[in-house]
């Protein structure tokens, strides 16, 4: 009876994947008045209707399985589907979470975590850190990387879904849905044309060392420059000026061409401050150093690039780059 009924959910399984889950129902319902108390077959029956848009029977079929034995884990995924389709957005989240609870190791209990909180406006955001946990268990699994794209769609994070629905046809070129949304994202992206958080949040921590080392160059050589002119600056200052001024630029050089580094300000306050006053200090540098060529025998320009540097690394310093 067992060898039967284990028969008759394998052949649900390959209809299902067919594209046949009616056929899947009508096979499993006879079977299930024959062997109520086979979890796995709940479960199949669960997942066609579901596949079928019939979310109230699903949820009966899903709790069925859940109070016997058997995977839990899958059940409670069914049932938290069944719910999110039903509207029950609350209860399915608790399902899915409990899911999770039960087995955190299982990249598709967090997709399924992360489709109920993507179809509620308050959780959304969690959806994409959740959708990429999954993404980072299943690096194999094409429809974790494209949950991660449909939650980060709807957050309007266009870079995130561009990459997470690029990944996903990498794995799986075919799916169509994709493609479609890969489209999408695309055409929002281009009217936006603002990156996404994980560009800005890299962009971030390649930045904040910069500035510690710029800090470093601009107070340490701005300090040095006023010991040295004082008590009347001379043209030879000018040299050992504009080479601290070309030591900053060969720095801020090497991450200048990245785009997200450039919008980075726009988003960052503390690295729009700290970018504004790193920049007007070495431009009061780059004056002084001409005026010193030029015959200017005054200290009060350097004392401001000074006093500008100082603040910015004091923001650097007490910011910790967070």
């Amino acid at each position: 009876m067992g060898e039967s009924i284990a028969a008759v959910v394998v052949r649900a399984a390959e209809l299902t994947a067919r594209g046949l889950p009616r056929k899947a129902i009508d096979l499993l319902r006879p079977a299930l008045v024959a062997h109520p108390l086979h979890a796995e077959a709940w479960c199949r029956l669960a997942a066609a209707h579901l596949d079928v848009g019939e979310p109230d029977p699903a949820l009966d079929a899903a709790k069925r399985a859940l109070v016997l034995d058997g995977d839990h884990a899958w059940a409670q995924r069914l049932a938290a589907l069944a719910l999110s389709e039903l509207g029950r957005h609350a209860e399915a989240a608790v399902a899915a979470r409990e899911c999770v609870r039960r087995k955190p190791g299982d990249w598709r209990c967090r997709v399924v975590l992360a489709e109920v909180l993507a179809a509620a406006p308050e959780t959304r955001v969690e959806a994409v850190e959740v959708a990429r946990e999954a993404a980072h268990l299943a690096p194999t699994e094409a429809r974790a990387f494209q949950v991660l794209g449909d939650a980060a769609l709807r957050v309007r994070d266009w870079g995130t879904a561009e990459w997470a629905y690029r990944s996903a046809l990498a794995l799986d070129p075919a799916d169509e849905d994709v493609h479609a949304n890969l489209a999408t994202v695309r055409r929002k992206r281009g009217a936006s044309g603002r990156p996404s958080g994980d560009a800005l949040s890299r962009a971030h921590e390649l930045v904040w060392p910069l500035f510690s080392r710029v800090a470093a160059m601009l107070v340490a050589g701005g300090l040095l420059l006023l010991l040295a002119g004082m008590p009347k600056p001379t043209p030879w200052i000018g040299w050992f000026s504009g080479a601290l001024v070309l030591a900053v630029c060969v720095v801020v050089g090497r991450v200048a061409l990245r785009r997200a580094v450039w919008a980075l300000p726009r988003y960052r306050p503390k690295v729009a401050v700290v970018a504004v006053l790193f920049g007007l200090s070495t431009l009061v540098l780059v004056g002084w150093t001409v005026a010193l060529f030029l015959g200017a025998t005054t200290m009060q320009p350097l004392v401001i690039a000074w006093l500008c540097a100082l603040a910015g690394g004091s923001v650097v310093v007490l910011g910790g780059g967070r």
